[in-house]
């Protein structure tokens, strides 16, 4: 048993490789932002990066050492677990954890700071709900309700919040820039909830062996594509109804141009749902819809298109 967290354990336990993905959801925001009121406080959307980018991990860590800890299946406890895996010591791994988390609190603390109550109330809030994806007898992420609070909590509240900051004490967040953020952020949403939903889709057997019934779980292996397909359709064609309702500019709708050639890339997931093979085509081809769309929308909002 190795209790020595070494940068290779840390590397795979936090998924750092993939957390800058972060940094997208704030240039987002930004961007919003700037398009309302042609300002943005960089200092506070930085220090709101900073502080999920270093949760994210504390949140990686903790779905790490939780599944382990409640883990029933030998193989995901051997094989697919990184602890198991790479023989890590679960106290280690706790103590990192708990590191992290703490970690991540210090550029939230200078961020109520320069704002107030109600941010320090946003981030009880999304620390609430990272902590509890994970931790607890019933973490979310073994519930029917995964899918929808990833992707809620990360392609929404973040975005809302992000522009709340960007904005503060120069503009009201107003109910109406509340709902108007709230509409830009739906393409991103509904793939979001499909990639979640396909990443457990193809994890169904082993969640349910390990006591995980997620929303995969409820619909089924078939059910489970034809929303994944829905959801996927909707995220691709959203933008239409936001060039309709005013929402973006034309430019930002040509997004949807991609739409058959990135459909057709998604049938080899659809007819052969593998983890190993065709999940990461999966996530790339929705991945890569969503970054343009942000892409296009940051350009306009600084140019002015």
């Amino acid at each position: 048993m190795n209790k020595t967290i070494t940068w290779e354990a840390f590397y795979n336990l936090s998924e750092i490789f993939i957390a800058p993905l972060n940094l997208i959801w704030f240039i987002f925001a930004g961007a919003i932002t700037y398009q309302n009121f042609h300002y943005v406080d960089l200092i506070n959307i930085v220090l709101c990066f900073i502080d999920v980018f270093l949760f994210d991990l504390a949140v990686n860590i903790a779905d790490d050492y939780f599944d382990y800890k409640n883990g029933k299946d030998e193989h995901f406890l051997t094989v697919t677990n990184t602890i198991g895996r790479m023989h890590l010591s679960l106290p280690a791994v706790k103590k990192l954890m708990i590191t992290m988390y703490i970690l991540s609190a210090i550029p939230g603390i200078f961020l109520v700071m320069r704002t107030g109550w109600q941010v320090l109330l946003l981030g009880i809030i999304g620390y609430f709900f990272g902590i509890f994806y994970t931790a607890g007898p019933k973490p979310f992420n073994a519930t029917g309700f995964c899918e929808l609070i990833v992707s809620v909590m990360i392609s929404i509240f973040i975005i809302e919040v992000g522009v709340y900051i960007g904005s503060y004490n120069y503009a009201p967040f107003t109910w109406k820039v509340l709902l108007t953020t709230f509409l830009k952020c739906l393409p991103i949403t509904f793939l979001f909830f499909a990639t979640q939903l396909a990443n457990n889709t193809c994890d169904l057997r082993e969640d349910l062996i390990n006591g995980r019934r997620t929303l995969a779980s409820y619909l089924g292996k078939d059910r489970s594509i034809k929303l994944l397909k829905i959801l996927t359709i909707l995220g691709f064609l959203t933008p239409i109804f936001l060039l309709i309702f005013q929402q973006i500019n034309w430019i930002v709708a040509l997004i949807v141009l991609l739409t058959p050639f990135l459909w057709k890339n998604l049938q080899v997931f659809f007819n052969n749902l593998d983890k190993q093979k065709t999940y990461l085509l999966f996530i790339k081809n929705e991945s890569l819809y969503f970054t343009i769309y942000i892409a296009l929308f940051t350009l306009v909002a600084i140019f002015g298109y």
